[in-house]
């Protein structure tokens, strides 16, 4: 059975990196943008006088940009992948054959994903490289069991949010509100770009309401200032909890979704 789910996997991930590496001219240009912005920053870094909202992280803008965004990023995908998948599928005009399919849901959905979050981890690595070897990001101070704590913790989120929004696909079909408001929206308010200190105070209470504002303030923490998991421990304990929560609960919603929309005979609309 397990051996049979990887052959699936795979089989995904072939499917999808043929489709994109066919395209070699886009291919290229998608590995150049996820590196322009951190070099924008860079240059912005050196304009930017030290400050007490820095100094908690270690001073520096572009060491505190780059972990943002570039994480930010990541797991604006992972909110985004599902919906866009889905999507593809309704216009192409075989969602219904795809769900009714002997693959249970809950595979389609997280399967269909694979190539996208292996072609952005690499896109992540890529970011960082650049940062290290001609950037000066300091990795000397990189906690690395509690960065892949807190990263994997931060996934298992993103990528529960991203399945309720691939639901939100299926049922709204178009505008639906999960990805802006648990992508742009919180990339904004959650500290991406700038401290959440800076922010006004009622903006500073909806932040807290957001998972990448706890998640962005473990990483810069733990790759900044080399916090063990056991000083980060609060932080990761609210990341479990609703990592536990939410999972079950996106997987529930998208089946009820798919139940939905086959009970309706809306799989097909877009």
């Amino acid at each position: 059975m397990l051996t049979k789910s990887y052959t699936k996997a795979a089989a995904f991930i072939r499917k999808d990196f043929l489709i994109e590496s066919g395209y070699k001219m886009a291919f290229a240009i998608t590995l150049l943008n996820a590196v322009f912005p951190i070099l924008s920053f860079f240059f912005v870094g050196k304009l930017v006088n030290q400050s007490d909202s820095l100094a908690r992280y270690g001073g520096n803008y572009f060491s505190f940009a780059l972990v943002g965004i570039a994480f930010t990023s990541y797991f604006t995908l992972a909110v985004g992948t599902f919906s866009s998948t889905m999507r593809r599928s309704q216009m192409a005009g075989c969602l219904e054959a795809i769900l009714s399919s002997q693959t249970s849901t809950t595979a389609i959905v997280l399967m269909s994903s694979l190539y996208s979050f292996i072609s952005s981890g690499i896109q992540l690595i890529l970011v960082f490289s650049i940062g290290v070897l001609f950037l000066h990001f300091d990795l000397s101070q990189v906690n690395l069991p509690s960065t892949i704590v807190v990263f994997a913790l931060s996934l298992l989120i993103f990528v529960s949010l991203g399945i309720i929004s691939a639901a939100g696909t299926i049922i709204f079909k178009q505008g639906e509100p999960f990805g802006w408001i648990f992508g742009g929206f919180s990339s904004l308010i959650g500290g991406a770009f700038f401290p959440v200190s800076v922010m006004p105070q009622w903006l500073q209470y909806i932040s807290v309401l957001m998972p990448v504002t706890h998640a962005l303030e473990a990483l810069r923490l733990a790759m900044l200032q080399h916090y063990s998991i056991a000083m980060l421990w609060p932080r990761i304990l609210t990341l479990l909890c609703i990592g536990l929560l939410l999972f079950p609960l996106s997987i529930a919603f998208f089946n009820w979704s798919v139940k939905k929309g086959k009970k309706d005979g809306t799989l097909m609309q877009y």
